[in-house]
């Protein structure tokens, strides 16, 4: 291990400067990772083949445990002060840790997912039409991974699993959980049925069924939509059914599904609910 990094204008820290998501996206295909837990994520997916390292800085009182792993597999870091750290590259919380990974030049696709999924037995997909909002993308895959769900279908119009703020709020899930981008979701539903897969919508419209309103089975696909649009009207009509999760009896009418003051729940607050139902209904 080389000796830390005291000076920001050190050259070592180069790769860092004011790196920012847009920037290391468009010039490599790039992506920035923090903290020592979601870095120690990313490293599996790198030895699994998925992902590559361009850099590793650290502040080893703060990651003694990922300083001993990158020894080990003998990968190149640099090690400097939290204030450097801070300073080079524009972040405050790091955590101690920053890594910038680069996408495979082969992404991911249906085919991929398909070969990961067995024939027979029960599965768990989550399926993101428009889903935006780094918070929600981030909690979704944080939840699949805490209660056993099998992957995540992202639609052309989400947002970037990647990006600095989901990986960090999915806690590394993102490495862990298996997900593949499709520019339509249509195609992944006729693939999904195919493969003896119920998709559900989980909308909060006026006429759909409550979520425990009958049992799910083995294989089932939720579906997201977007934070403010919901799903597209095409899609609802091409899953198996709707369903919604109820509030309480005493709504006024405003505020039920379809009124002018409706109350729902977010996109990730949704999926975590329509999930562990998915779940529980196929334990009992």
């Amino acid at each position: 291990m080389s000796d830390p990094v005291t000076e920001i204008e050190d050259p070592a820290l180069d790769p860092f400067r004011d790196i920012r998501d847009r920037d290391l996206r468009g010039r490599t295909g790039g992506f920035v990772v923090e903290s020592p837990r979601v870095a120690m994520r990313f490293l599996d997916a790198v030895g699994e083949g998925r992902y590559d390292v361009e850099g590793v800085a650290i502040v080893p009182e703060l990651a003694p445990t990922l300083v001993d792993r990158l020894v080990e597999e003998r990968r190149s870091f640099v090690t400097c002060t939290e204030a450097v750290l801070t300073a080079a590259s524009g972040y405050r919380f790091h955590a101690g840790v920053l890594a910038i990974g680069r996408r495979s030049p082969r992404r991911p696709d249906l085919s991929t997912l398909w070969r990961t999924l067995e024939t027979t037995g029960p599965r768990a997909i989550v399926m993101l039409a428009g889903v935006t909002s780094m918070d929600n993308i981030g909690g979704i895959f944080r939840s699949v991974a805490a209660l056993g769900g099998d992957a995540v279908i992202l639609d052309g119009r989400c947002g970037d699993p990647l990006l600095r703020r989901c990986l960090r709020i999915s806690m590394g899930q993102v490495f862990r959980v298996p997900w593949v981008e499709v520019e339509r979701l249509s195609g992944a539903i006729d693939g999904l049925r195919s493969r003896g897969f119920a998709v559900h919508a989980i909308e909060n419209t006026a006429d759909a069924a409550d979520i425990d309103a009958g049992p799910f089975g083995p294989r089932v696909a939720l579906m997201i939509g977007n934070e403010g649009h919901g799903i597209p009207d095409e899609l609802l009509s091409a899953c198996d059914d709707v369903r919604r999760i109820p509030g309480p009896d005493d709504l006024p009418a405003v505020e039920r599904p379809g009124g002018s003051d409706e109350r729902s729940l977010n996109a990730g607050v949704a999926c975590s609910i329509a999930l562990h139902e998915a779940l529980r209904s196929r334990r009992r």
